[in-house]
């Protein structure tokens, strides 16, 4: 697979830099083009990088992380900016909401979690983690409007919502399961019991009736 993904990292945790490039190396469609500590070395190495995704920490030292994509925005417009970060503060949700970031992610979250933002967010759709909460998405991107009740949005559990809710980011069956932490039989199985649920012959009938953004489901990408 060609590489077509340029990732740009910025956190001041060396260790997880470390980490997280580690992890993106050993992926044929993604390349880290360029890496920083802190904010003030992010915005002197970017120009010469031209990265389409950009992994940013809220706390770094100097300019904190969203002042840092600001200016990084102004250089490179085009770029999506993703949060990977240990703190949940919902002030620290709302700045990246604001600021426009593709992704907010915790830092505990699995690699497969770390892999799927970063693609989806390439694919310029965004990712979010569960604790993020659907009425402050759906208020920063003007997503809130009147809906009609779909039948079988309520017998759904929690689990089949975040898979339904991946599906529609058209994440693939074993792209969900790394993200989840589960086997792609179980993944299987959700979806069939989901199509159940829904009375439908395949997906694209359930996300038909859904809208297709499913902003009628109350639970946002892949975390619990």
């Amino acid at each position: 697979m060609n590489v077509n993904i340029k990732v740009f990292l910025v956190d001041g945790d060396e260790s997880f830099r470390s980490r997280l490039k580690n992890l993106l190396i050993g992926e044929s469609d993604i390349a880290v083009v360029g890496e920083a500590g802190d904010g003030e070395t992010a915005l002197e190495r970017l120009r010469a990088t031209s990265p389409d995704v950009i992994s940013m920490a809220i706390r770094m030292p100097g300019i904190d992380g969203v002042e840092t994509g600001r200016r990084l925005l102004q250089l490179e417009p085009g770029a999506k900016i993703i949060f990977f970060t240990g703190y949940d503060n919902p002030e620290y949700v709302a700045k990246a909401l604001e600021l426009g970031a593709y992704g907010y992610i915790l830092k505990e979250a699995g690699n497969g979690s770390l892999l799927a933002a970063i693609r989806t967010a390439y694919q310029g759709k965004y990712f979010y983690s569960g604790d993020v909460s659907d009425v402050l998405v759906r208020k920063y991107f003007g997503l809130q409007k009147e809906r009609v009740p779909v039948a079988g949005v309520a017998a759904l559990s929690k689990r089949e919502e975040q898979i339904l809710r991946m599906i529609s980011g058209r994440l693939s069956n074993k792209e969900i399961a790394e993200a989840l932490g589960v086997s792609v039989r179980t993944i299987e199985a959700h979806r069939l019991n989901i199509l159940r649920k829904f009375q439908a012959n395949n997906m694209e009938d359930v996300l038909t009736r859904l809208d297709t953004d499913i902003n009628a489901l109350s639970v946002q990408g892949p975390g619990e």
